[in-house]
């Protein structure tokens, strides 16, 4: 309720039920009082028609009253009755005798009903003018100005002190029953206030001595009230804190996401609860559980905010120590093999075969470590542990795992070494070479002045096999491949999977001594011819040979495969791109404006070197770019359709063919064909190889034969092997260049080059 002040508008007769019930009851009596006393004066004799007039004048204002306050009027109604009853009692006294009269008593009672439904101001007023009234009187008495008095029948008489009388008493009565009942609110009032205060002195003392930090601020932050416990946790006294930024005492360590989502949530009226690492005054951190809360008023309206805080610094330290010592190794620091169960269990099968990547569990244990513990004691051997450790985490992958599980025996788990098992195990086999080769360094221990060397036993299981394998399996299996590779003498590797390890085994050997060749010289290029259906050489396409220095000639079937796994097929293309180019350079080759055509892998193709790489081996061997034709797949061009034609018009703007190899055997779409910059295709062997007899295979070359007329290429039949093949397409195309056993096996380029002043082909 808002505050009332004594110019406020009829405060009581608008807002008190007992100033009401006064205008009800003073207007009724009113009315009632001044009809009946103008009715009784009608008996006298002469008629007195003015005091009949002005006493029904009275009842006509009582009855307006009455009227008002049945509106909810009460203002109205209340000055109606004080000042109408006035004016008309005035006229009546002047006319009967002025201070002689009998009706001046009519004045106190119109005093007191003002000063209960008017308010104090106009009480002031009435009573002025009621002073100023009877001032006249006297004035006019005086001067023998005022008529005698005259009191009219008995009756009448009776009737006038009845309405004055009801009126005063209906007033004494009702103030009196309002004061008692207002005497009895400010009891209660005070006996509420009493008990509230009491519960406030609780509320107080419990805030004051609560072992939790409490602080309230405004809505700016500023800080206006702190208890004895944030003053002792956080190192400042009250007159430091008082007055200040929340975030710069209280929330001084709140990140700025905190700070934001804290700002969010009291903006919509919510509490918020999180975790901060505060400083003290001494710059010491402490780390708070902390509540954020909004203090409402009665009105709903939010004018400050509460933060209350308990520090859980001791019970998040307890808790990590409890999680280290449940986790983590004692002496190395390492992870154990709680952490390792872990990790294995959130890495277990979640999808179909080849959908999800498979990772490695690698067991690895320490030869003579047993030896050397005897001989050195246990803290060399300790020392020696750590030592190990840390050399293992330095070659750690990332997102691997390295776990100490038990005596000298460690645990490493590798992340997403591929989805199909063979390449998986290659990667996983590379690894544990690595740590055979790490581990034979020697290591320098501190307080043994002679170095330690000792190398390791591994064991390798893939992992998830299928559905249900569990991170117990995995361990069972890489324990039993541990097991055999300590049997086999130590300083050995081993799969658990006796037939998948050795074929990762042999690729792996094939890598790394591929790799040597490489670099060592022992590739061969071997070209096999390409003639037009006269027979006439037209180039040749460019192959490679392995001159193996212990197995001999190696076919491209013995190695492409293993060498596109991995990042040897770039190695490999450029060697064999570098060769080319050089022999397109010799004088017969551009005199005959023989073709040759190399294969490029996709991983070669899609080196962001590339092209600069093709465009300086075009330039150091002085080649001309017409005569190279590079042939693509269609999966290669596929994976990245536009990066792929935006290299090969850079290609094309050079004057370097493109031809579309194995046509017909992947997508084939008529739609991405005729974006390619590409200038001929070639017909895969499975199509030309039954051609003559199998009308499906006939239907589908001719198609092809077709396609190319259409986009106006050339066209290079693969396997070709009999006259029958060769008269098939020469028939349906004229233009077509055959490439097959029937015209030249692949040799070596010495070989090929020989016979080209005489035009011979084999």
């Amino acid at each position: 309720m808002p505050p009332v002040t004594p110019s406020s508008p009829l405060p009581r007769a608008r807002d008190d039920v007992t100033s009401q019930q006064l205008v009800r009851a003073g207007s009724w009596t009113v009315a009632i009082t001044g009809v009946m006393i103008a009715s009784l004066l009608l008996l006298d004799e002469p008629l007195p028609w003015a005091r009949v007039l002005m006493n029904l004048g009275v009842g006509v204002m009582g009855a307006v009253a009455v009227l008002l306050g049945h509106l909810q009027r009460w203002h109205s109604a209340g000055l109606v009755l004080v000042w109408g009853v006035w004016a008309v009692v005035a006229a009546l006294s002047a006319s009967n005798g002025g201070l002689r009269g009998p009706s001046l008593v009519n004045f106190p009672v119109i005093i007191v009903v003002a000063g209960w439904v008017l308010g104090a101001r106009y009480t002031l007023w009435v009573t002025g003018a009621t002073a100023l009234l009877f001032l006249v009187f006297v004035w006019a008495d005086l001067n023998n100005y005022m008529p005698p008095p005259r009191y009219g029948n008995l009756a009448a008489y009776v009737a006038y002190l009845s309405g004055v009388l009801a009126v005063t008493a209906a007033a004494t009565l009702m103030s009196r029953r309002s004061y008692l009942r207002r005497v009895r609110e400010a009891q209660q009032t005070a006996s509420s206030l009493a008990t509230r205060d009491a519960e406030l002195r609780k509320l107080l003392r419990a805030v004051e001595q609560s072992p939790e930090s409490i602080a309230i601020t405004d809505l700016e932050g500023r800080i206006e009230y702190v208890n004895a416990a944030f003053l002792t946790r956080t190192g400042y006294s009250q007159d430091e804190v008082i007055g200040q930024s929340s975030s710069s005492v209280s929330s001084n360590g709140m990140a700025l996401a905190q700070w934001v989502s804290l700002r969010d949530t009291l903006a919509r009226g919510e509490n918020w609860v999180g975790e901060q690492v505060n400083r003290r005054k001494d710059g010491a951190e402490i780390v708070e559980a902390v509540v954020v809360a909004p203090i409402r008023q009665p009105d709903g309206h939010i004018s400050h905010y509460v933060e209350i805080k308990q520090d859980v610094t001791e019970r998040r330290r307890a808790a990590a120590e409890i999680h280290r010592l449940a986790h983590f190794d004692a002496l190395t620091s390492l992870p154990n093999r709680t952490m390792l169960v872990e990790r294995l269990t959130a890495l277990r099968w979640r999808g179909a075969v080849g959908s999800q990547p498979l990772h490695a569990l690698v067991l690895l244990d320490l030869d003579r470590f047993t030896t050397f513990n005897d001989a050195r004691g246990s803290e060399m051997g300790d020392r020696l542990l750590c030592a190990v450790a840390l050399r293992l985490s330095q070659t750690l992958p990332a997102h691997g795992l390295l776990v100490r599980v038990a005596g000298d025996e460690f645990a490493i788990v590798l992340h997403d070494l591929g989805l199909l098992p063979p390449q998986a195990s290659r990667r996983a086999l590379a690894f544990a070479e690595q740590l055979q080769s790490l581990l034979l360094q020697p290591l320098r221990l501190e307080g043994c002045a002679e170095e330690a060397q000792l190398g390791a036993s591994i064991g390798i299981t893939l992992y998830p096999q299928n559905a249900s394998d569990s991170p117990h399996e995995a361990l069972r299996r890489a324990g039993t491949a541990l097991h055999r590779a300590k049997q086999a003498g130590g300083g050995r590797s081993a799969f658990f999977e006796q037939g998948m390890g050795e074929a990762a085994e042999h690729r792996f050997q094939v890598e790394r001594s591929l790799r040597h060749a490489i670099a060592a010289d022992e590739l061969r290029l071997f070209l096999q011819s390409q003639v037009d259906v006269h027979g006439r050489l037209t180039g040749a396409e460019v192959l490679v040979r392995w001159q193996h220095p212990r197995d001999g000639l190696l076919s491209p079937a013995a190695f492409i495969s293993i060498a596109e796994e991995s990042d040897l097929i770039v190695g490999l293309g450029n060697w064999v791109l570098t060769h080319a180019c050089a022999l397109l350079a010799q004088p017969v080759m551009r005199e005959r404006r023989l073709k040759l055509s190399v294969n490029l892998s996709a991983r070669q193709f899609r080196q962001a070197s590339f092209i600069p790489q093709l465009r300086g081996i075009l330039a150091t061997t002085g080649a001309d770019p017409s005569l190279l034709t590079l042939e693509v797949t269609e999966g290669l061009v596929i994976d990245d359709f536009d990066e792929a034609v935006a290299k090969m018009r850079e290609l094309a703007a050079l004057g370097v063919e493109f031809s579309l190899d194995d046509f017909g055997t992947g997508y084939s779409s008529l739609a991405y064909l005729k974006r390619l910059p590409i200038q001929e295709i070639k017909i895969d062997r499975s199509f030309v190889h039954e051609a003559p007899t199998n009308a499906d295979d006939g239907v589908l070359v001719e198609g092809i034969l077709s396609v190319a007329r259409h986009f106006g290429l050339r066209v290079v039949a693969e396997g070709v092997e009999t006259r029958e093949q060769a008269d098939f397409l020469g028939q349906r195309a004229p233009d077509i260049v055959y490439q097959g056993y029937l015209f030249g096996r692949p040799e070596p380029q010495q070989d090929w080059l020989a016979r080209l002043p005489s035009g011979g082909v084999n």
